[in-house]
């Protein structure tokens, strides 16, 4: 379990026929936290992350360690975008459509 998490709510949910346990990002500092500095991710646990609203917005990498999968998805749980995303990597990361939550997973 990714112990830092233990003040989150957490949710479950299928992705790819794997049952993940999503932990829920609905503060601000939470998500502006995200999964920095974790250095290891299990393949059934990430992070949800709750918006208020739908927006366009990006999100910086520069102290994560695992490479991640990012799903946006829309307020009607639509999935509008998929990127992956490189440990470290220094460009942020803009799906150029509005989304109101993001899942991040393990990437390869």
């Amino acid at each position: 379990t990714m112990n830092d998490f233990n003040n989150y709510k957490s949710i479950q949910t299928p992705i790819g026929g794997r049952i993940y346990t999503l932990y829920v990002a609905d503060e601000h500092e939470k998500r502006v936290k995200g999964l920095s500095g974790i250095r290891h991710l299990s393949k059934s646990e990430g992070m949800f992350f709750k918006h208020d609203k739908m927006g366009c917005r990006s999100y910086t990498m520069e102290n994560t360690h695992v490479p991640l999968r990012m799903i946006f998805i829309d307020e009607n749980f639509n999935v509008v975008n998929e990127v992956d995303t490189k440990p470290l990597q220094r460009n942020e990361v803009n799906p150029e459509v509005d989304f109101m939550y993001v899942i991040e997973i393990l990437g390869r």
